[in-house]
């Protein structure tokens, strides 16, 4: 698992390819998970930033460049490339997404090469699955790119099914009762199960409501994506970039770290799983004075190195902690931690 931390020292960046139609919700989507109120910022793929309104300009003529770069100023970390989906059924858009997921596949550098595909599907519309999205799942497939499908809009999708339940003759009360869950019966039907007969299927399924209500959330999007994370060292970096949940965090520093044994672990991957850390420019550990019997007070100054990407290798800090004879720090020692985060 050090390995993962190596990784992830020189990786900054988690990269996500967001497909799906006009008015599916992802640019909403994308907002809560990055935690912001603003658009993106737009760069295109040697890193230079484009105007917006030439974005703008460039939709309303009906051109799109999948390998632009969206990342939002309140969590820079992420990475996002938008697709226009396939509602036109055009089969050079399909072929646009398909050769862009290849050539990201095909790349050797960890941190250019996509990590997961979110795939945006409205459930309130008449329309559950079109035939250019049926042949993308059937025939192109992302590799080892986990694939997460996102039915969005589900709460449309349950005033759907109470109109139905209405429109059966069922009174108000009855419809409001039994509305969920012929809503979710509708979307096994129309979605789920034809998904699942496909020959790509999805690493996982993931149901909003409308992400624009003050309340929504997106923690059931975060774990998801985190449990289709097979590799070590890109789980470490979704969990340690992502700011939604707390609680993923804390779960996976207790799973890593009870799988090793000693205080300097669980230190350790204490500091690895939260996102902040990875941003520290300096750190020090500095023992202002130490009062152990039979050892002279000898002042001891820990500095942990900085590295080019700006990242902290923190795992000299449980070291410098606990490296006396009995492993455990006496009250009497005063400790003083000094952290710039950078900006």
């Amino acid at each position: 698992m050090d390995k993962a931390i190596d990784v992830r020292s020189k990786i900054s960046h988690f990269r996500i390819l967001i497909i799906g139609r006009a008015n599916a919700g992802k640019t909403t989507i994308l907002k809560k998970v990055c935690n912001s109120v603003e658009d993106p910022e737009i760069y295109d793929p040697a890193g230079n930033k484009i105007d917006p309104e030439i974005v703008k300009e460039s939709a309303e003529r009906g051109e799109h460049n999948i390998y632009n770069q969206l990342i939002f100023k309140s969590n820079p970390q992420f990475i996002f490339h938008d697709s226009r989906g396939f509602e036109g059924g055009s089969a050079d858009e399909i072929q646009k997404v398909t050769a862009f997921i290849k050539y990201r596949a095909e790349t050797n550098e960890l941190s250019e090469q996509l990590h997961a595909i979110w795939y945006c599907l409205p459930t309130d519309g008449n329309r559950p699955l079109l035939e250019a999205e049926d042949q993308f799942f059937r025939i192109s497939g992302t590799g080892k790119v986990p694939l997460i499908v996102i039915f969005t809009k589900f709460d449309g999708l349950v005033t759907k099914a109470f109109q139905k339940l209405r429109a059966e003759g069922k009174n108000i009360r009855t419809a409001t009762a039994e509305k969920l869950e012929l809503a979710q019966r509708m979307l096994t039907t129309n979605y789920r199960d034809p998904l699942n007969g496909v020959v790509f299927k999805p690493s996982a399924y993931v149901q909003l409501d409308d992400m624009r209500l003050e309340n929504s959330s997106c923690i059931e999007l975060i774990n998801e994506t985190a449990k289709t994370l097979t590799d070590d060292a890109l789980l470490l970096l979704f969990v340690s970039v992502q700011r939604n949940n707390i609680d993923l965090c804390i779960l996976y520093v207790v799973h890593t770290a009870l799988d090793e044994e000693g205080l300097a672990s669980m230190v350790k991957w204490t500091l690895a799983y939260f996102p902040h850390v990875w941003q520290v420019r300096a750190c020090f550990v500095r023992p202002l004075a130490i009062d152990v019997a039979d050892r002279p007070a000898i002042p001891r100054t820990c500095e942990c190195r900085l590295i080019p990407s700006a990242l902290v290798d923190f795992r000299s800090i449980p070291s410098a902690l606990i490296d006396f004879p009995d492993a455990i720090i006496p009250r009497t020692r005063e400790y003083r931690f000094l952290a710039s985060a950078s900006h």
